[in-house]
């Protein structure tokens, strides 16, 4: 265990996951992977007390049948045929809100203990979408397995993407050079989009209207630049194992006329006294808080730390991450706003310099075994797949949204009851993400 706590200490765990009879960790560090196994006869140590990010992951576990060993507070995260105790305190007010809400959104319950309307503590209980997806994986062929595998949360192309290069990986090729660049502009197109709508839904939660209508209408717009190269579908049915399944033309030069647009806007709109007033020093997550709990993407880089899988990547070369230091709604905005024009730079460069040559290769039965991530627009993107006579025999996913709902549960400790809805957008976290 001491080379575990090793790796734990100069890094951060990634994954965590069930390997016959014991578990495997993976664990970043230098943007390195590396994959621990420990335990045995489905039991296994808890290392959550000295490693907080561990937590989630040790309880995901133990409500999989394993057998966690010193866990202090042991409570299902997806399932709700088990027992949960909500933590009490008989001084403080409880406010019970969800997981039914007054809007079109996904299902939650958050307990929130309060003091007048200060808030003192929050518990979040998911597991409302639980579709038992990760046990529809095994013996799925590649088509089916990426069906699956893009509804894992509500960034298709990235979980999409991730699974297949994790499938490529165990088959030892990898896409043809077109196809990673068409890849990397659907991904690219999805961020821009997935930001946009954060920051539209922060303008309509402090009553901006004019800022909302604006981020939207572009949107809107950019709605029909993303699905040309796939059709419909919010980003699916575009990847494929070995590459993509079509090339659609994409308007560049109205892609540029939405980035300059934006660059022009956004920052306008985050300046203005009101949207100050209202999201400056709300919903604060320290980055000590960051780097302990192991957060990923905007939410972290909101709270300096300064880690984007797109910084290893090959194929953006010199990239620099978007980072604010604030930890607040507003450095959280910023972020986003920011990374939406530079992904849409992105985009138009793949698009404009793509390599000539097929689109796709047909994967051949094979064996193996591979990982891979992708950073999505709400971070990290993590799968694994063993392959065996060119099916899955085994797969594990995690959604960036499963490790940064603890900030939520940070960033309203201390702030009124009424701010909870605009920290809540701050984060936009996925629900289905969560309940793989």
């Amino acid at each position: 265990m001491d080379e575990v706590k090793n790796a734990l200490r100069e890094g951060r765990p990634v994954a965590m996951f069930p390997d016959g009879d014991r578990v495997a960790l993976v664990v970043e560090v230098g943007g390195a992977l590396s994959v621990y196994r420990y335990g045995g006869a489905g039991r296994f140590p808890s290392l959550a007390a000295e490693f907080p990010a561990l937590d989630w992951f040790e309880r995901a576990l133990w409500e999989r049948g394993l057998v966690v060993e010193g866990h202090r507070d042991l409570k299902p995260l997806r399932r709700h045929d088990l027992p949960y105790a909500f933590l009490r305190f008989p001084e403080l007010h409880e406010v019970p809100v969800g997981p039914v809400h007054a809007g079109i959104i996904e299902p939650g319950h958050f307990r929130f203990s309060v003091l007048g309307e200060r808030i003192v503590h929050l518990e979040i209980r998911l597991g409302y979408q639980h579709r038992g997806l990760l046990s529809l994986l095994p013996g799925a062929g590649p088509e089916r397995a990426l069906l699956l595998a893009e509804r894992a949360g509500s960034e298709p192309v990235a979980h999409a993407l991730a699974f297949a290069e994790a499938w490529e990986g165990a088959l030892g090729r990898a896409a043809p050079p077109r196809a990673q660049a068409l890849r990397r502009a659907a991904l690219e197109l999805e961020r821009a989009f997935g930001h946009l709508g954060h920051l539209a839904g922060l303008f309509t939660d402090i009553g901006y209207a004019y800022g909302a209508t604006q981020v939207g209408r572009i949107r809107a717009l950019l709605q029909g630049e993303r699905d040309r190269p796939r059709g419909p579908g919010y980003g699916r049915n575009f990847l494929r194992v070995g590459g993509v399944w079509r090339e659609g033309r994409v308007d560049l030069e109205a892609l540029a006329r939405y980035r300059e647009e934006l660059a022009r806007l956004l920052p306008r709109l985050l300046r203005q006294p009101p949207v100050l007033d209202r999201m400056r020093y709300v919903g604060v997550v320290r980055r000590v808080e960051a780097e302990a709990l192991g957060f990923v993407g905007p939410t972290a880089r909101a709270s300096g730390v300064g880690r984007d899988l797109r910084q290893d990547d090959p194929l953006y070369p010199g990239f620099t991450p978007v980072v604010r230091q604030g930890g607040d709604v507003l450095a959280r905005a910023q972020v986003y706003a920011e990374d939406a024009v530079a992904a849409l730079d992105h985009a138009r460069g793949f698009l404009s310099r793509l390599p000539e040559g097929p689109l796709a290769w047909d994967p051949a039965p094979g064996e193996g075994e591979a990982m891979a991530r992708v950073e999505a627009g709400r971070g990290e993107v993590f799968w694994f797949v063993r392959i065996e006579e060119g099916r899955v025999a085994a797969a594990e996913g995690v959604d960036p949204s499963f490790k940064n709902w603890r900030a939520l549960e940070l960033a309203v400790r201390g702030e009124g009851l009424p701010d909870f809805p605009l920290c809540n957008k701050s984060f936009d976290l996925s629900y289905a993400g969560n309940d793989l």
